[in-house]
């Protein structure tokens, strides 16, 4: 698990994966893999390298063309429904992606539950997670004397934990992210973690210099708000419509897979592309991480997020399948019932 917790969550990428391209070449790596990965679901770790590189060679183009290719189609339209955001409407849904399309991210504008928020935060202040640099020392978060900049959690400790099953099964996070994916979606992972003002400097550890993720061909995630973020304690940023296809710098994609200074993405990018994501516990929004997005070094205090990952294929960073302990019989259902959606999960007899 901790592989896992190292090489899937968002902001722990390679810091020098620099791009060596011979196109020819790294698509016959690129499709070998792939064939290789439908056959045993693991992808060959060249053949993750390769689809990195040929996002970076093509600015992003080869990856749509390859989620497109690989997506399971859906007939399931968005509807007005009942969530654990409140009701929505066929507007609203409509609404929420166009901006995902065009900016890469939206606010929802609504707030989980306050029973959901005291619940994950009394989960987090109780359950140990693990800290940087290492990942191998569980540790109970202390908020009066911290010892990293990050406090992570186990994924297979985020999915036994009720309070996320009801999360996971919500109707509308699932289709917003099926609208924006154009798919059936596939659960890929959770991810929650505390930030902390141990370190005065940015930490690349807790992703706060510019990066875009690459987990998989395409993704959307859905992120948490667990306490009240301001600008003190390490706003969510991202640069607005940076995850298009060509909406990157060439010169910058041809660094490869690494950070990316503030200065160096000013010089492309408009002052107003640059967005601060402050709001209350409970809050709900959305992104596309192929955006350059960051979180803020915290000045004072921490920041309690919850995330989800999204996909329409599982091609990219391997990690074992959720192990679910005791699930209710509510969740238990709800994984036979939807089986696509559900599949990362096996439940113990």
């Amino acid at each position: 698990m901790i592989q896992s917790i190292k090489g899937i969550i968002s902001g722990l990428i390679p810091e020098q994966v620099k791009l060596r391209i011979d196109q020819k070449k790294t698509e016959k790596i690129y499709r070998q893999g792939f064939e290789a990965f439908t056959k045993n679901g693991e992808t060959p770790d060249a053949a993750y390298m390769a689809m990195i590189n040929l996002y970076c060679s093509t600015n992003g183009k080869f990856s749509e063309m390859e989620h497109n290719a690989h997506k399971i189609p859906t007939n399931t339209k968005a509807q007005e429904m009942d969530s654990v955001v409140g009701a929505l409407t066929k507007h609203d849904f409509s609404d929420y992606n166009s901006t995902l399309q065009k900016d890469g991210y939206v606010n929802l504008n609504r707030k989980i539950p306050q029973h959901l928020v005291d619940a994950l935060y009394q989960f987090a202040l109780k359950t140990p997670a693990r800290i940087a640099p290492n990942y191998d020392k569980p540790l109970v978060y202390d908020a009066l004397h911290p010892q990293s900049e990050i406090y992570r959690f186990t994924m297979n400790d985020l999915v036994n934990n009720p309070a996320i099953q009801e999360l996971i099964m919500d109707p509308a996070l699932i289709q917003i992210a099926r609208d924006y994916l154009n798919c059936e979606p596939i659960f890929d992972f959770p991810a929650m973690w505390w930030s902390t003002a141990f370190l005065k400097e940015a930490s690349s550890e807790a992703a706060q210099l510019y990066h875009f993720d690459m987990d998989r061909l395409k993704w959307l995630k859905i992120f948490i708000y667990l306490n009240d973020v301001t600008e003190e304690n390490g706003p969510h940023r991202y640069i607005r419509g940076s995850h298009k296809i060509g909406a990157k710098p060439d010169h910058l994609l041809k660094r490869g897979y690494v950070r990316i200074p503030d200065e160096d993405l000013k010089e492309h990018y408009s002052k107003n592309d640059f967005v601060e994501v402050c709001a209350s516990a409970g809050s709900v929004f959305a992104g596309d991480t192929k955006c350059w997005h960051k979180g803020t070094p915290l000045q004072k205090g921490d920041r309690l997020v919850l995330e989800f990952e999204y996909t329409g294929c599982m091609f990219g960073v391997n990690h074992p399948k959720f192990e679910l302990e005791s699930p209710n019989e509510k969740f238990k259902k709800f994984c036979l019932d939807n089986k696509i959606y559900s599949s990362n999960f096996r439940i113990k007899s």
